[in-house]
């Protein structure tokens, strides 16, 4: 009983199951025919209103063929209702004659249907002679078009082949004197043509390496088979084999490859090693020496040496060169430290093959510029003015294809560019308030010292350079004033550096001292007067007292350098007996 009991439980799930895949494919099944009865009934109504929306369209069609039919098979239809009368014809004298016909109605009766007006040889004829019309007509132009006219070659009296244009004669003649231009150039060969055009047929046309070598052939000079080395068209020998060139070439190639899919690697100048054909004997190259040759210079690098008092500014003078192609040859030399007898690379080395590399670059740009609004501001005098909001640079994110030739950069085509932050705006107010009437304070100067910055008045010592007790790495004399006072040149020279910076020094100006052989230096700035390569006169104005850059009030960091180097200013500076120190 247990055992009938369990089997009937597993028959009663079983049945459940069953039916429950059955109630499932039931639904899917309704849900089809809702699907294809819609999709039915939308295809029905589109066909329905493309049928009306193309009467006039399909009756049009149905006229247009009717009349070809009409025009094809109207001759077909002339002739069979010729026949039919015909044969009526001949019936209705049958009968008039009392149902006999004579031998001669029968004859005539055939030969009206075959060869009558309208018999069945017009009707071939009507079809046939078109037919056999354009057949005639295809198989001239496939006859013409098979014709092939080619330009009969004749060199010293000698029949050559034929070639495509005169062109071609003229284009291996100079492959010819490129052959023997180096190494056999007292060597004349004598290649004189003769034209005519002629019927060839499938004869192949003759190539100018091919006429190169039938001229060399027969020339009667001494001739080996190689592969002609060419630099820009111009023959630098023959070899025997080029596999171990191609290989120097490749691997010279291979050693400007990096992980960059999309780079393109080639060499500047065109190059070609693999002409096949016949050279003179002597114009055979050493394989070793032509290798040594691809893989040398042109031009070795050059070098200019850093003398006294030399300066970025002033070595980009000396030499003619921009200070940002100085840069690019010596990364960092527009703020380096300079010693005398440091070296400053002024050209590169130029390889005798110079290898051209482009790829695609994504980068990012920090320094997009930002605009600048500028407003009048009766607060401040002249000559002056203020930062009411700090520009920022913005950012993009570059995609461009950029030029390497022989790893230096020579061109950047820009080909995308995302804004990744917007620039800010600075907003600086205008002093428009009078000033004091000089700009350029009476400075009397103990002999080889610079003067007083400041106002006679005005100013005091705030803080002493580390060489006199100041904190570690302060290489000037801070100079206390209030904010907008005028600063002076503390002797005559020239403005090498005009620097506009948010840290560090922020504003600030360098000027070089020939007479005396030292730069001074004027940071934390709110305004500057001056720019790079103006001269100024000792007392001069060429700034006022600010707090940019890395400063906790205003004040005028006072600096000097000697060959770049930094050197305790105190040394140098004519300090008037007044003024305060009030160290912070």
């Amino acid at each position: 009983m247990k055992n009938i009991e369990k089997t009937k439980t597993k028959t009663g799930a079983g049945n459940m199951i069953i039916t429950a895949i059955a109630l499932f494919g039931g639904y899917i099944t309704n849900i089809l025919y809702i699907i294809l009865r819609f999709i039915g009934i939308g295809l029905a109504s589109v066909g329905k209103t493309l049928w009306k929306a193309t009467g006039k369209f399909r009756k049009t069609v149905w006229l247009g063929i009717k009349k070809v039919l009409a025009f094809v098979f109207r001759p077909l239809i002339e002739t069979v209702r010729y026949i039919i009368r015909e044969i009526r014809r001949v019936k209705k004298d049958e009968k008039k004659k009392g149902g006999k016909i004579s031998l001669k109605s029968r004859l005539t009766l055939i030969g009206n249907i075959l060869f009558g007006k309208n018999g069945a040889a017009v009707l071939l004829a009507s079809f046939a002679i078109p037919i056999i019309s354009v057949f005639f007509l295809l198989s001239i132009i496939t006859y013409a078009s098979s014709i092939n006219y080619a330009v009969k070659l004749t060199v010293n009296g000698n029949f050559l082949g034929y070639i495509d244009s005169e062109q071609v004669f003229l284009d291996a003649k100079e492959v010819l004197n490129n052959r023997i231009s180096v190494f056999g150039g007292d060597i004349e060969i004598p290649a004189e043509p003769s034209y005519s055009v002629e019927q060839i047929g499938n004869i192949e046309t003759l190539t100018k390496y091919q006429i190169a070598d039938l001229i060399l052939g027969k020339s009667g000079v001494n001739l080996d088979y190689g592969y002609g080395f060419y630099i820009n068209n111009v023959f630098y020998g023959a070899l025997m084999d080029f596999t171990n060139v191609k290989a120097t070439l490749d691997d010279m190639l291979s050693r400007y490859e990096t992980d960059n899919e999309s780079e393109k690697i080639n060499f500047v100048d065109t190059i070609k090693y693999d002409e096949a054909g016949l050279y003179l004997s002597d114009s055979f190259i050493d394989e070793k020496w032509l290798i040594s040759l691809l893989m040398g210079t042109k031009q070795q690098s050059s070098y200019y040496t850093v003398e006294l008092n030399d300066s970025p500014f002033l070595i980009s003078q000396k030499l003619g060169i921009k200070t940002e192609d100085l840069d690019k040859l010596n990364p960092g030399f527009s703020e380096a430290e300079l010693n005398i007898g440091d070296k400053i690379k002024i050209s590169e080395e130029v390889p005798f093959l110079s290898i051209s590399t482009t790829r695609t670059e994504v980068y990012t740009k920090e320094d997009i510029p930002y605009d600048t609004e500028t407003y009048d501001d009766d607060t401040i005098y002249e000559g002056q003015s203020r930062i009411k909001q700090v520009g920022e640079y913005g950012i993009n994110e570059l995609t461009a294809n950029v030029t390497y030739v022989n790893g230096v950069e020579t061109g950047r085509d820009i080909t995308k560019v995302v804004s990744l932050k917007k620039p800010v705006t600075e907003i600086i107010a205008l002093g428009c308030k009078k000033t004091p009437a000089g700009t350029i304070k009476d400075a009397p100067t103990a002999y080889g010292k610079l003067a007083w910055p400041l106002d006679n008045n005005v100013g005091e010592i705030s803080q002493w350079s580390y060489w006199e007790g100041g904190y570690y790495g302060h290489k000037g004399i801070d100079l206390a004033a209030p904010y907008g006072s005028y600063v002076y040149a503390g002797a005559a020279g020239v403005v090498t550096k005009v620097v506009y910076s948010n840290v560090g020094l922020g504003y600030h100006i360098y000027i070089y001292h020939e007479d005396l052989g030292i730069t001074s230096i004027y940071g934390h700035n709110s305004s500057m007067f001056v720019k790079e390569g103006q001269r100024v006169a000792q007392g001069e104005c060429i700034a006022a007292v600010g707090s940019t850059g890395n400063s906790s009030g205003p004040h005028v960091h006072l600096g000097v350098m000697i060959n770049g180097t930094s050197v305790n200013p105190h040394a140098y500076l004519d300090i008037p007996p007044n003024v305060r120190i009030n160290l912070v």
